[in-house]
C-alpha cells in the first residue's frame, strides 16, 4: 500500500514538473523579460549623460560622416544618393539595451555597437536611395520597458522620448533647414518617432514639408487618425504623402498576440494597451492598407542577413549582446521572391523564411521583428524613392520653412 502511494505521489510530482516546464517554455518570453528587468526603481537611477546633438559624434549616422548607413546591396544598381538627395530622413533605431539600468547611456558600447553595426547596415541604409540619413544615439529604454508595463518602465520611455524630441529639434534647426523630410523608426524607435507627429508636425508649419512616416515593428493605433492626428492619415497607396506606413511581421500560422513587440504606447494623454487597439498595417509588397495577400513574386528582394548575436533565455542569465560593427561593412545580393505577405487583423503575416538566420527573432515563435526591414528591403528602398518623388512633384519650396516648433 505504501509503495503504491509513493508511486502515485511520484507520478503526480512528475506531471506537475512537466506541466511547470511546459508552462515556463510557453511563457519563456514573459519570464525572461521579468528576470532581466532592472532590480531597482527608476527614481533611484543615477543621472545618465544627456546627448548634445550639436556634436556630430552624438549621431550614429549622418550624410557627412562615413558609416554603415552608406551601404548598398551587392549585385544591384542601387546607389548611395545622399549627396544629391532633396529629402532627409530622421530615423530612430530600435531597442538594443539589456543592461542593469532603466535607460542606457547613449554611448554605452554594447547597445551602441549594434546600432553602429547591423542596425545602420540592415535598416538605416535602406533610406540612402531617397534621402540624407540622420540617426541619433539616445538614452533608450531598457528592453524590459517595452515588454512589461510598469511605472519604472514608463518613466524610462519618457526619458528616451525627451532625447528623441531634442534630437529632432536639433535636426530641423541645424541640418534640415527647410527641406522635405521623412520620420522613421523601428520598434522602440517607431514608438518614440510617432510622438514627433503630434508634437512637432501636426498643427505646425513643418507639416508642409512632411513626406510621410515609416514606423515599423511596433503597433501604430488606428484610433490616432482623426483624434490627435487630423491631417496625417494612414497611407493608402505607394505615392500617398503626409501619411503613416507601419507593419509588424509574423510567420503565417502563428498568433502575433502571443508574442508582442511593444506592450503599450502613450498618446492622447494616456497609456494604451496595444492589445486593445486596432493596428495600422500597410503591406510592403503592394503599399495597400490591408488588402489581399501579395504573392512572393512581388517581393523585389530580401537581404538574407545574420545579426551576429543570439539572446533568448541567455538574457535571464545576464547576457549583454555586443557586436563588432566592422563585421557589417557590406550588404548581400538581394533575393527576390523571398516571402509573400498579407495584412491580417493589423499584423503582417508572411510565408516562413527559408533561411534559419531570418527566422531568429528572440520573441517567441513566428515573431520576425529583426527582419521587418530586410524581408522587404528592395521594395522599401524603391517605395521611399517613389513616395519622395511624388511629394517633390507637388511641393512648393519656401511655404513655410522654419518656425517649425511651437
Amino acid at each position: 500500500m505504501i509503495k503504491q502511494i509513493i508511486r502515485v505521489a511520484i507520478g503526480v510530482l512528475a506531471v506537475a514538473v512537466i506541466a511547470a516546464l511546459g508552462y515556463g517554455w510557453f511563457k519563456r518570453d514573459q519570464l525572461t523579460t521579468y528576470w532581466m528587468s532592472p532590480k531597482y526603481h527608476f527614481a533611484d537611477q543615477q543621472p545618465i549623460r544627456s546627448p548634445v546633438y550639436l556634436i556630430h559624434d552624438e549621431w550614429a549616422a549622418r550624410p557627412d560622416e562615413k558609416d554603415n548607413a552608406d551601404l548598398v546591396p551587392a549585385g544591384t544598381d542601387a546607389k548611395d544618393n545622399q549627396t544629391l538627395a532633396k529629402v532627409d530622413v530622421f530615423f530612430v533605431p530600435p531597442t538594443t539595451y539589456y543592461g542593469t539600468d532603466w535607460n542606457a547611456d547613449a554611448k554605452d558600447p554594447n547597445p551602441k555597437s549594434i546600432w553602429d553595426g547591423p542596425v545602420a547596415a540592415f535598416e538605416a541604409s535602406v533610406f540612402n536611395g531617397c534621402c540624407r540619413v540622420f540617426m541619433p544615439y539616445y538614452r533608450q529604454a531598457h528592453a524590459a520597458s517595452i515588454k512589461r508595463s510598469s511605472g519604472d518602465g514608463r518613466n524610462a520611455w519618457d526619458l528616451a522620448t525627451v532625447d528623441v524630441v531634442r534630437a529632432f529639434d536639433s535636426f530641423l534647426k541645424e541640418e534640415n533647414k527647410g527641406r522635405p523630410f521623412i520620420i522613421a523608426g523601428d520598434e522602440q524607435g517607431a514608438v518614440l518617432a510617432s510622438h514627433l507627429l503630434d508634437l512637432r508636425v501636426e498643427g505646425n508649419p513643418a507639416i508642409e514639408r512632411f513626406v510621410g512616416a515609416y514606423l515599423i515593428g511596433a503597433g501604430f493605433p488606428t484610433s490616432r487618425f482623426g483624434t490627435n492626428l487630423k491631417v496625417i492619415k494612414a497611407c493608402e497607396s505607394a505615392t500617398d504623402t503626409k501619411c503613416v506606413v507601419s507593419w509588424e511581421t509574423y510567420v503565417e500560422g502563428t498568433n502575433p498576440r502571443n508574442s508582442s513587440n511593444v506592450l503599450e504606447v502613450f498618446y492622447d494623454r494616456r497609456w494604451t494597451q496595444l492589445s486593445e487597439a486596432g493596428r495600422n498595417c500597410i503591406n510592403p509588397l503592394t503599399w495597400v492598407n490591408n488588402g489581399p495577400k501579395a504573392d512572393a513574386a512581388l517581393n523585389k528582394g530580401a537581404l538574407v542577413t545574420d545579426w551576429g548575436y543570439s539572446l533568448g533565455i541567455n538574457l535571464a542569465m545576464g547576457a549583454r549582446p555586443k557586436v563588432d560593427p566592422k563585421n557589417f561593412t557590406s550588404l548581400p545580393k538581394p533575393t527576390p521572391g523571398y516571402v509573400s505577405a498579407e495584412c491580417r487583423d493589423g499584423f503582417l503575416m508572411v510565408s516562413a523564411p527559408k533561411d534559419a538566420a531570418m527566422r531568429e527573432g528572440f520573441r517567441g515563435a513566428g515573431n520576425l521583428h529583426l527582419e521587418n526591414f530586410t524581408l522587404f528591403y528592395m521594395n522599401l528602398r524603391q517605395n521611399l524613392i517613389d513616395r519622395s518623388e511624388a511629394f517633390l512633384a507637388t511641393w512648393k519650396p519656401g511655404v513655410p520653412t522654419l518656425g517649425d516648433m511651437r
